[in-house]
C-alpha cells in the first residue's frame, strides 16, 4: 500500500497569513479533502494535524520521517498580493519535481491560474524550506491561493472550493504514484468541525416566544431533526 504524509501548515496560535481568509483554516479544509480522496483510493495517509492545534514544522518533519511515506505534501496558502497557485519542489528535481508538475496540472484543470513550479535554495545551496530539505521522501509545498488578494481568495472561500483543491492535489499524487484514478471519481465526504477551525462558536437563534410551551415545542422539533437546541 502506498503511503502519503500530509503536512497541514500553521495551526493553533499560529494562524499563518490572515486577510480575506485565515490560512490555517483553509489549509486544514484542503488537507482533509485531500486525505479523504487518497484514502478512498486505497492510499494510507497520515496528517500532521486534523484539528486546529499548534503544529510546529519540526514536529511535522519528525512525524513524516517516522511514517516513512512514499511522498509528502505540505498544504499552505499564500500572501503578499500575488495571484494563483504555486508549488515548490526539491532543487535536485526528480520525483519531487514530477509530483509538483502533476499537482499543478490538476490545479489548472479546476480553473486556478498557476504561477508555476519552482525551487528555492538557502545557505549552502540547499533547499530553503525545511519540509522539503529534511523529509526523507520526495516532498513538495503547495500554495493554493493568495489570502490577501480578494479575487484569488474567492477561489477557496467555501468548503466546496476547498474540496476542489484538495481533490486536485490528490489526483496529482495518485498520478505520481502510478495509481489509476477511477473513471467515476470517488464520492468522499468530510466532516469539517468549523468551531475547531476558527476557534469560535456561532449561535443561531430561530425563535423567541412569550409562552414557554411554544419554545419547548420548537426545541423538541429541532432535536427530532437532529439539531442541538436549548432554551435560554
Amino acid at each position: 500500500m502506498s503511503k502519503v504524509f500530509i503536512g497541514v501548515g500553521h495551526g493553533g496560535s499560529d494562524p499563518g497569513a490572515v486577510s480575506y481568509l485565515v490560512e490555517k483554516d483553509i489549509n486544514l479544509k484542503m488537507a482533509r479533502y485531500l486525505a479523504a480522496y487518497l484514502q478512498s483510493c486505497g492510499v494510507e495517509v497520515l496528517m500532521s494535524r486534523t484539528v486546529d492545534e499548534d503544529d510546529p514544522l519540526t514536529e511535522e518533519i519528525r512525524e513524516c520521517n517516522a511514517f516513512r511515506p512514499d511522498l509528502a505534501v505540505d498544504v499552505h496558502n499564500n500572501a503578499g498580493g500575488g495571484d494563483g497557485f504555486e508549488c515548490y519542489y526539491h532543487f535536485k528535481g526528480g520525483t519531487s519535481k514530477t509530483l509538483a508538475e502533476n499537482i499543478e496540472a490538476e490545479v489548472i484543470a479546476i480553473g486556478q491560474y498557476s504561477r508555476g513550479c519552482r525551487t528555492r535554495t538557502g545557505a549552502g545551496g540547499k533547499d530553503y524550506y525545511g519540509f522539503i530539505r529534511e523529509t526523507s521522501c520526495p516532498a513538495v509545498i503547495c500554495e493554493g491561493v493568495f489570502v490577501d488578494n480578494a479575487a484569488d481568495a474567492a477561489q477557496a472561500d467555501t468548503d466546496e472550493k476547498c474540496r476542489q483543491f484538495g481533490e486536485a492535489y490528490a489526483r496529482g499524487i495518485l498520478k505520481t504514484l502510478g495509481i489509476i484514478i477511477p473513471a467515476a471519481q470517488p464520492a468522499v465526504d468530510v466532516d469539517l468541525p468549523t468551531e475547531q477551525l476558527s476557534g469560535r462558536l456561532y449561535y443561531v437563534q430561530v425563535g423567541a416566544f412569550a409562552d414557554k410551551m411554544n419554545a419547548e415545542a420548537l426545541v423538541a422539533e429541532l432535536v427530532e431533526k437532529g439539531y442541538k437546541a436549548i432554551i435560554k
